[in-house]
């Protein structure tokens, strides 16, 4: 899924950012048929995202990559909406996308995301933004339409760089774009 959303820049590459994060895995809960249509316990948000700075964006960017399967399994897209800067082209690539496949009576199932590894930075003079990369395994997906199959996707592992910033009392992705992979090995 994440591959075939089409993603815009809003981050840029100009320092090396330092891992700081653990991996973990995002899931979207077992996939039922296609018949019975997806159902997917939806993510937490860890305490981290209290914090104000590096690891406060990291579990930001974290969660919002683990809403990202939850939401193409459920159509729900409420924290999804809430988290995304009304700029960010991504997010509302994302919006789009998921609107269009329950607005035709479509679902998805699959498509988890485990976290390998976060790399990251504070904001720079005159940038608001912390750049968080997250190198992840995307597992294996499906679209369907009703109960037809209409789009697979292997899954791979993808680099995704966030802008994450403060907006009053919590986190905002301002942009994401898929790097190339070979980006934090």
């Amino acid at each position: 899924m994440l591959a075939a959303t089409a993603l815009l820049a809003g981050c840029t590459a100009d320092a090396d950012p330092q891992p700081t994060a653990d991996p973990t895995t995002a899931s979207a809960a077992p996939s039922p048929t296609a018949a019975e249509g997806p159902e997917a316990e939806k993510p937490v948000p860890p305490d981290a995202m209290r914090r104000d700075d590096v690891a406060g964006a990291e579990a930001a960017a974290q969660y919002f990559l683990q809403l990202y399967p939850y939401v193409y399994a459920t159509g729900d897209l409420t924290e999804w909406k809430a988290m995304s800067h009304p700029e960010c082209v991504f997010c509302a690539g994302v919006v789009e996308s998921v609107a269009a496949l329950y607005g035709s009576g479509g679902h998805a199932v699959g498509g988890e995301m485990s976290v390998e590894k976060i790399v990251s930075r504070p904001p720079r003079e005159g940038n608001d933004y912390f750049r968080v990369d997250i190198r992840a395994r995307e597992a294996p997906s499906k679209s369907f339409a009703g109960t037809s199959l209409v789009d697979e996707h292997q899954g791979g592992v993808n680099v995704i760089v966030f802008a994450v910033g403060r907006d009053g009392d919590g986190w905002r992705i301002r942009e994401g774009q898929v790097e190339d992979e070979t980006f934090s090995k």
